[in-house]
């Protein structure tokens, strides 16, 4: 640690921070992560001060000499570019974004407000009936009488002008006194209230860093993504993965894949240095050093998105719940990033190592060794040394396909592979184009019919590509409709003429152990082709 670096406590009044943003002696340093609170966070916020709880200590740094690019918007408010003395926000930005937009009186200010973001969340007010805080929906929603704007509350001028409006409303006496002790009791508890900060004096944002994943307010160490931005961000060079990923996010929603975790994003990214993502001897703090750090990452970025446009139209993963494994998307992700144009026989193969993955269990029936090997010889493949990228450690015994899943729940990868099986035959296992498809519909057969434990039979489960022609099962849980008005289209669903007769019969349970009869027999012969041995 840098010997210049020293670190000081304080504790102050709410109200001298509040002070301190709008003479621009508190800055935002433009690595900073963005402003991402919720309603609810705000108001569970004001809560808590209101209560007497601690929210946490904020940490402040003052480099000795770097600057860093400046984010001035804090909350709905621009606050001046201060180039005299001043702190950077490292940790508490959420909070003091929150606690600034709402105690500041945008009429009177003299800083500029975004007034629409004001309304929308920042106008938090309480409610002195309810002793609650609340945003209004809209705003033509008037203020009832008790009801108060909490910038207010820290403004001894608008206290007489309050208790002035409630008389005018002509209210029972007790029950103005009541409203003005609320009033005065909560105004004064905002106007008091003191908030620890963490000062960091010189050293280098590594050293902040550091500081900041031992004493986050949360107890929780900072998210490397966040860390990645402020190690890597210089005015020289506009780089904020956090933004980086953020953005992608955006472009994956399309595909249905913006749920997945970012350290799967983080772990595509370390993958693509040359190294398996799980044998990395370099954290990605450490990565960042290197020269083609910020290359290669929006790289790798351009590459998710197109290993995730892959997935979802080549194999129908038509949501990232789907996919069957993480490690799947690192792969395949690296197979775009050193084949940018794969030829047909690539992308074939491509495709049959993601079923194999799949169905074989591919990433858990290995261990840490054997996993490197799979990476290895994926690795091979993608040089064009060898053709086939499934790594067999007995490659005279064919993987076993675990048995036929008892129950349909997202967290089985047999259960996964079912129902993509099954999303793929109903399509003939043709590839599908974005723009034509929104996503997964899953229904069932008999939605009435759940075994002891309230789970659907996996073999009545009938997942549709929610497109043009199957609109009208969209919102629809129950299909027997399928047997109902039976056609031969209808066996694309893995349903015969000869299930039609039980079904009218009212014997479903009969129905559901023909069709599981069935989907045995066509995914036995799908794995089969692959290679696989099917139970």
């Amino acid at each position: 640690m840098s010997v210049k670096l020293q670190i000081q406590t304080r504790v102050r009044r709410l109200i001298h921070y509040i002070e301190d943003i709008e003479k621009g002696l508190i800055q935002i340093p433009a690595f900073q992560r963005d402003f991402i609170w919720k309603p609810n966070d705000k108001l569970n916020l004001f809560d808590s001060i209101k209560r007497g709880y601690p929210i946490g200590s904020i940490l402040f740094w003052k480099p000795e000499n770097e600057t860093f690019g400046k984010n001035l918007e804090i909350g709905p408010y621009t606050i001046p570019n201060n180039d005299g003395e001043y702190f950077y926000i490292l940790d508490g930005f959420q909070r003091l974004s929150t606690l600034f937009g709402c105690l500041v009186n945008p009429n009177k200010s003299n800083l500029q407000c975004n007034k629409e973001e004001w309304r929308k969340g920042f106008n938090v007010c309480y409610d002195l009936d309810k002793e609650e805080f609340f945003i209004p929906r809209s705003n033509s929603d008037r203020l009832a009488s008790f009801q108060v704007h909490i910038y207010e509350l820290i403004d001894t001028r608008s206290t007489f002008s309050f208790q002035r409006a409630l008389f005018g409303h002509q209210i029972d006496n007790k029950m103005i006194d009541i409203y003005m002790d609320r009033y005065e009791k909560l105004g004064t508890t905002l106007i008091d209230y003191s908030l620890p900060s963490i000062d960091i004096f010189g050293g280098e944002i590594e050293e902040a860093v550091e500081i900041f994943s031992r004493v986050n307010s949360t107890g929780a160490e900072i998210s490397p993504d966040w860390m990645v931005s402020a190690l890597t961000y210089s005015k020289d060079r506009d780089f904020r993965l956090g933004s980086l990923i953020d953005d992608l996010f955006v472009d994956l929603k399309v595909f249905n894949f913006d749920t997945i975790k970012r350290d799967l994003i983080l772990n595509c990214i370390t993958n693509s240095f040359g190294k398996a993502y799980f044998d990395q001897s370099s954290r990605i703090e450490e990565l960042v050093r290197r020269n083609d750090f910020i290359d290669v990452t929006r790289k790798t970025i351009e590459n998710i998105k197109k290993s995730v446009k892959f997935l979802f139209e080549e194999l129908l993963v038509l949501d990232g719940k789907l996919l069957p494994y993480g490690s799947q998307l690192i792969f395949i992700t690296d197979f775009f990033n050193t084949i940018p144009n794969p030829t047909k026989e690539q992308i074939d193969q491509l495709k049959i190592w993601f079923w194999k993955t799949t169905y074989s269990g591919y990433f858990t029936i290995y261990s840490l060794s054997k996993v490197r090997e799979a990476y290895n010889v994926f690795q091979k493949f993608l040089k064009q040394e060898i053709k086939d990228p499934v790594y067999n450690d007995r490659p005279d015994i064919p993987f076993n396909v675990a048995e036929f899943p008892n129950k349909i729940y997202m967290g089985s990868v047999r259960a996964k592979a079912l129902i993509l099986f099954l999303l793929n035959y109903s399509n003939d296992f043709r590839p599908v184009l974005v723009d034509d498809v929104d996503g997964i519909n899953i229904s069932y057969l008999f939605y009435d019919i759940k075994d002891g434990k309230g789970n659907f039979f996996p073999e009545s489960v009938v997942p549709f590509i929610d497109q043009e022609s199957t609109r009208q099962y969209r919102k629809i849980k129950d299909v027997s409709i399928l047997l109902r008005d039976f056609t031969e289209e209808n066996s694309k669903y893995l349903l015969r003429y000869s299930m039609v007769l039980p079904f009218i019969t009212d014997d479903k349970e009969a129905v559901l152990r023909m069709r599981k009869e069935r989907i045995i027999q066509e995914e036995k012969s799908f794995v089969q082709e692959l290679g696989l041995s099917y139970y």
